[in-house]
């Protein structure tokens, strides 16, 4: 299975789908992508953290310095808008949640989303969304 979704949906769709209460069959598909969705999550931490510490400040052995609550200081505050543009482009490019899965899986997950009757709100709702519109695409891809 094969579904792209933009770097900045990954962790609303991995709550999303943590929460979501299902019957037996329909959670073991969630397992399933929600064990691809973490791993593509975690692809993206590694590649947020890379671009955070070509920009930050860093102690005596290179690593970026952090504040007290997390965040991070510019080397050179200068660079401001330059690091804002590359962090948009790391969150809207696509990460490809994949790996292996049963052959019905994508049928399996549209067929989740479709009878899930949840309510849904904001963030919620827009990773519902953005979820189901790759699964689609990914299930069209499929079918060809």
């Amino acid at each position: 299975m094969r579904i792209m979704l933009a770097n900045q949906y990954l962790q609303p769709v991995a709550e999303l789908l943590t929460e979501m209460p299902l019957k037996a069959s329909q959670s073991r598909a969630r397992s399933k992508l929600l064990t691809l969705v973490t791993q593509a999550l975690a692809r993206f931490g590694e590649d947020e953290y890379e671009l955070v510490a070509e920009y930050a400040a860093r102690d005596d052995n290179g690593a970026p310095l952090l504040d007290s609550d997390g965040t991070f200081r510019l080397a050179n505050p200068d660079q401001a808008a330059e690091f804002m543009t590359a962090r948009t482009r790391l969150l809207e490019s696509l990460a490809e949640v994949s790996g292996p899965t049963y052959d019905t899986h994508l049928t399996d997950l549209k067929t989740l989303l479709d009878s899930y009757d949840g309510e849904l709100s904001g963030q919620t709702a827009e990773a519902y969304d953005v979820l189901y519109d790759a699964i689609e695409a990914a299930s069209g891809k499929e079918h060809q």
